[in-house]
Formats: structure tokens, sequence, C-alpha cells
């Protein structure tokens, strides 16, 4: 009697950790758009936030806390800190050939960095998104009860207030021709600026993060910041939604490289992934168009 009972408990033991298996093989399942392929790039990416793309160069912030915080450049493969003893690197982008980075936590300084030195440009308070214009103006939201959208002007350091008493704002990004989008994560809603005028472009989504403008096609790729259910979408001028990837842990930052691939930040793996077209073509919005046509 005995056995029999050991034999049902080593049983259902067994029962239970084959569940448990198949339920982690599932979430960390990465599906994507029917005519994109993934492969890893980088791993050993602690927290990895911001993304940014230049030639064969990537660079990348770790979000961690306690100071210890990075940004990293990776060429070829060869890893170099540019700046460490960050808290909480969280956006990146590119301005005028340099890098610009916030911290997203009380009041901070966003830097640029200058050969190698970071320079403070003005303070904000629970920075989070940023985005640049080739002009080098710069546009960063606020993650905080009470969030701003600002924009600073390059040439006269002026700041501007373009929203403000946010939520839980989270990515933001501009087009050439002004038009600025940004998202309040726990709202699921993605907002336009446009004219002075502030509309809602996309709701019902779910935990809306990081934002890239595409200026060509005037789309706007998001990520949801989901922990083991995150999406990669597309969002073309006409407002339909593509759902591009599915499974993503925590995706954050995503960038289109020289090649034509497109390059994203998956915080919940640590790690810095890339989908291509199984075509080869570059990847593209008017590609995208054109298959959901």
């Amino acid at each position: 009697m005995r056995w029999s009972i050991s034999a049902v408990i080593i049983a259902s033991l067994i029962l239970v950790a084959v569940l448990l298996v198949s339920i982690t093989l599932w979430t960390l399942s990465i599906s994507s758009h029917e005519s994109w392929e993934y492969s890893v790039l980088h791993t050993d990416l602690p927290e990895v936030s911001g993304l940014q793309s230049n030639g064969s160069s990537i660079y990348v912030t770790f979000e961690t806390r306690n100071y210890d915080g990075k940004l990293v450049s990776i060429v070829d493969g060869e890893r170099s800190t540019i700046v460490s003893g960050l808290q909480k690197p969280d956006g990146l982008t590119t301005s005028l050939g340099s890098l610009v980075y916030t911290q997203e936590f009380g009041e901070s300084p966003v830097y640029e960095v200058i050969n190698g030195v970071p320079r403070g440009l003005f303070i904000t308070d629970g920075a989070e998104g940023i985005d640049s214009t080739l002009n080098g103006d710069l546009y960063v939201i606020e993650d905080r009860l009470g969030g701003r959208v600002l924009k600073y002007e390059r040439s006269t350091g002026k700041i501007s207030v373009l929203a403000s008493e946010l939520e839980a704002g989270e990515g933001i990004c501009v087009m050439e021709s002004g038009a600025v989008y940004f998202a309040e994560r726990d709202k699921g809603i993605v907002y336009k600026i446009e004219n002075g005028e502030i509309s809602e472009y996309l709701t019902a989504l779910s935990k809306p993060g990081f934002l890239l403008c595409d200026d060509e096609s005037q789309s706007v790729w998001i990520t949801e910041d989901r922990r083991n259910y995150g999406r990669l979408l597309h969002s073309s001028a006409r407002h339909q939604i593509q759902v591009m990837a599915t499974g993503l842990s925590s995706p954050q930052a995503v960038t289109i490289n020289s090649e034509g691939r497109l390059l994203l930040a998956e915080q919940g793996r640590n790690r810095v992934i890339q989908f291509e077209r199984r075509d080869g073509m570059a990847i593209s919005s008017s590609a995208i168009a054109t298959d959901a046509e």
C-alpha cells in the first residue's frame, strides 16, 4: 500500500513537471510574421532596453539599478562600455551624430555623449522614451504620475511641454513632419500630437511601450511590454495594425539597421534578436503594406 501511494505521488510529480516544462517552452516560443524569420544576435545583455544601430555597430543600454547601468557598444561582436555607473538608463537615440540617453529615476539630466564624455542637456523627471529629429531637436516622455511630453529645441535650448498629467508614459517617436506619437502603457493608448492637438491614434493595446516612427510611409512600430506575451506591431498610415511577432518577453526598443533588418531589444531574455524577410528583401513599411494587401 505504501508503494502504491508513493507511485501515485511520483506519477503526479512527473505530470506536474511535464506540464511546467510544456508551459515554459510555450511561453519561450516566438512566432513571427509569415514572411519573416528571426535569429538571436547578441545574448547576456542584462536588462537591455535602449537600442540604436550604425552600420556594423549597435548601441544598447542596460537598464539596471543600484547605479550599475551602462551604455555599451557592440562592434563585430566586441563589447565596450561607453558610460557606466548609470541608474536605470532607458531611452537611447542619436542626435546630430551623437548618442543621447535618459535615466528613468527622479530628476536627472538627459545626457549627450561627446567623445565618450556625457554632457547634461536638460533636466527631466523619470524620463523614459526619447527621439530626435534631423535638426537635433529632442522629444522625451516621462514615466511617472503627472508625467510630461517635452520638446528640447537644439538651436535655442528652449523646452516646451507638449502634453502633461500622464500616468505611465513609455514610448515616443516623432516624424520629420512634426507629428509626435507617444504611449501611455497602463491605458493601452498611443496618442498623436499634430498642430498642437492631441488625439488618440490607437487604443485597446496591451502595455504599449517603445515606438519607432517610419517617415517614408508615415507608419509606426510598437512593442507591447509584456513579460511572456509581448508583441511587435506595425501600424500603417491608415491605422491598420499588423502583428509582426508574438511570444516576446518584455520587448523594448526596435531599430532597422543599414541592411534592412529589424533589431529588437528583448529585455525579458537579456538579448537582442533580429528579424529579416525570408525573400532576402530589406524590411520596410512599404513591403509590409504590400504583404497585407
